[in-house]
């Protein structure tokens, strides 16, 4: 078996995942999650229109890869289908899966990066192409260390606080980048084909233990002639959060139901959340980094 460190628990798995964090467990006191192969109910074989279900207590999600089953919020169970790629499969676990392990331990999954320093955690999100990674790269550069690249696990701890889970030491880069950065793409992990999408060791300091969030950023597109920037203020909060769940594709409607709003709201009520709009066709990447900079440091 192989124990690692993840999300802020102690994971025990008969895969073995090579970007985890490692886990001493002779001195964890974390909570034990498994990710074990298992099988497949009859039924769920049988299963012809839905791909997906969540529930509480039961999850699921079939593609061309593998049975993902998510039971009680501490188990993930895996059947890796005909011609179905391991690296594909540990790809979707540590997204989908654990993704719908927060749902049933009521935990908020959201498709960001997160970076923090001494003050708190901050959580930088947008779709492909709105220059995520670039601000992410800017604020490490400025001393800020990684929590995570693609996905955060956020939950409600003392007094109410927010709290944001680290995840592995790895950036997901697209293949250009990983070009460009002087990568050898033959040894990283090919972890997407849709995106043509690479895992790259991150050599700078990472974060291991939770850290309270202290800003949201949305990174987003215009139709304006200059970058927009403003504070997201009351309600219009819990939309930015739930819209930027990630698992808000499959979700669909069921990501405002009222768990789900619960604790956006809860999130609300302690984050200062913040937009960048960048106009389209333009090149506004230094001001863009100015404006989130500045955000940031006021918090």
């Amino acid at each position: 078996m192989y124990h690692y460190r993840l999300y802020g628990f102690h994971v025990i798995s008969d895969l073995f995942f090579p970007q985890l964090v490692k886990e001493n467990i002779e001195k964890t006191d974390s909570e034990t999650i498994y990710i074990l192969a298992g099988e497949v109910p009859e039924w769920l074989r049988k299963e012809k229109v839905k791909k997906y279900s969540f529930g509480m207590e039961y999850s699921w999600l079939s593609n061309r890869t593998a049975w993902i089953i998510v039971e009680n919020g501490n188990h993930i169970w895996y059947v890796l289908k005909e011609n179905g790629k391991e690296t594909y499969l540990q790809s979707y676990i540590l997204g989908f899966g654990l993704s719908m392990l927060a749902m049933q331990r009521g935990m908020l999954s959201l498709h960001c990066s997160a970076l923090c320093n001494e003050k708190g955690a901050v959580l930088i999100a947008g779709e492909s192409g709105v220059g995520k990674s670039t601000v992410a790269s800017a604020i490490l550069e400025e001393g800020y260390s990684l929590m995570a690249d693609d996905m955060v696990l956020v939950e409600t701890g003392r007094e109410g606080m927010i709290f944001a889970n680290p995840a592995f030491p790895f950036q997901k880069l697209c293949r250009n980048v990983a070009e460009e950065r002087g990568y050898t793409l033959s040894e990283l992990l090919y972890i997407n084909e849709e995106k043509d999408k690479f895992l790259v060791p991150y050599q700078g300091d990472f974060c291991v233990d939770p850290m309270p969030v202290r800003a949201f950023v949305l990174l987003g597109m215009v139709e304006e002639e200059k970058v927009e920037a403003f504070p997201v203020l009351g309600t219009e909060r819990i939309s930015v959060y739930a819209n930027n769940l990630f698992l808000r594709h499959l979700l669909k409607e069921e990501r405002y139901s009222p768990s789900v709003v619960q604790k956006c709201l809860e999130m609300a009520a302690k984050v200062s959340t913040y937009y960048v709009g960048r106009p389209i066709g333009k090149d506004t990447t230094e001001q863009v980094i100015r404006e989130v900079l500045q955000f940031i440091e006021s918090r």
